[in-house]
């Protein structure tokens, strides 16, 4: 009889080490720590002002005319509405049905009305459609690019590849003219994808990294830049590229190698400050804290001074998609649907 409780006894006290190891093997991938802490504002939360269901994914194209525009996943459409989010209406481009199977993944569009500027990656052009006048025009970039942001009426900065392997480089090219001034100073390698964005108040542009801390600045006149870094350690990127010959063609296209680990997400530059949506935990947050939300950290647009982070709203079964401040509120889309919060600004 002692000898059956003994060995009951063992086997429970085995199968319960067991369980504790498995649970903590198991939790492992949630302690790692990544030697960063995120400040937060108490009791500082979005209040949602108003959901409209969408039939498909909506990214933020500009605010322009008193209206928010948005593209989708077809080139053609351009949908639109007011910043109360009253009444979503569609634009049709009559894109030339020789172009539109070429832009299939490999486009981006803005809205500075009655201007639209489809960023055609892959055939190495801007296609720009007036929304008044119904003109149209095909601009030619400098080789295939990834990124592009308008500086001003007429000039733009790309970020292009410069025809050397898969380095990449920025240059400002003018749509009216055709001139193109090359930056020099500074070249990527695909290792570096990200965000270009334009700061107005002090004629800079900002390349936030995807799959690293490092923020590229450089003034318009590519005079001078120099790097800044989010709050998170990841100095290193994530990611390799490859370069192959489109099918049938002597085009070159680019695409990612492998699986990426991604640091900073999406990212804004609004009012003097620099919003970026970091999908990194910090050491003071759990798992359970941003499961569903994101975190969008803040910055002085010097890069010298991390401000505070707040939490975005993300759905179940959601994706964030994009993500705009304006007017103290903050436009967010996702899966199937847009959203506007209101924002009470910093605490600082």
């Amino acid at each position: 009889m002692t000898t059956r409780v003994l060995v009951t006894l063992f086997i429970t006290i085995t199968a319960l080490c067991l369980m504790f190891t498995l649970v903590r093997t198991s939790r492992r991938q949630y302690d790692v720590k990544h030697g960063f802490n995120r400040t937060f504002r108490s009791g500082a939360q979005l209040q949602l002002v108003k959901s409209m269901p969408v039939e498909s994914s909506l990214y933020i194209a500009g605010l322009s005319n008193g209206n928010i525009y948005f593209h989708t996943s077809d080139p053609h459409n351009i949908v639109y509405t007011d910043t109360a989010l009253n009444t979503l209406k569609t634009i049709t481009l009559p894109i030339d049905t020789a172009i539109s199977p070429y832009l299939a993944n490999g486009f981006s569009t803005a809205v500075k009305y009655p201007d639209v500027f489809i960023f055609a990656y892959n055939i190495a052009s801007i296609l720009r459609y007036n929304l008044q006048n119904g003109k149209q025009a095909i601009v030619p970039t400098p080789g295939n690019y990834n990124n592009a942001v308008q500086i001003s009426d007429s000039t733009f900065v790309l970020k292009y590849f410069t025809g050397d392997s898969t380095d990449q480089s920025f240059c400002k090219l003018n749509i009216f003219t055709a001139q193109v001034t090359k930056y020099a100073q500074v070249t990527e390698d695909l290792s570096s994808g990200g965000m270009l964005l334009y700061n107005e108040q002090n004629a800079a542009c900002y390349y936030v990294h995807n799959y690293n801390n490092r923020i590229t600045i450089f003034d318009t006149a590519f005079n001078s830049g120099r790097t800044a870094h989010t709050i998170d350690t990841f100095t290193q990127s994530q990611i390799q590229y490859l370069s192959k010959n489109r099918t049938d063609s002597d085009d070159m296209l680019y695409k990612p190698e492998g699986g990426r680990m991604l640091i900073n997400y999406l990212s804004q530059l609004y009012d003097g400050r620099l919003y970026v949506n970091s999908v990194i935990k910090a050491d003071n947050e759990s798992m359970l804290t941003n499961k569903n939300e994101t975190a969008i950290d803040i910055y002085n647009a010097n890069m010298d001074k991390y401000l505070e982070t707040f939490y975005l709203p993300v759905p179940h079964k959601q994706h964030l998609k994009s993500f705009c401040i304006f007017n103290r509120k903050i436009l967010a889309t996702y899966t199937n649907h847009i959203a506007l919060y209101e924002f009470s600004g910093l605490s600082k």
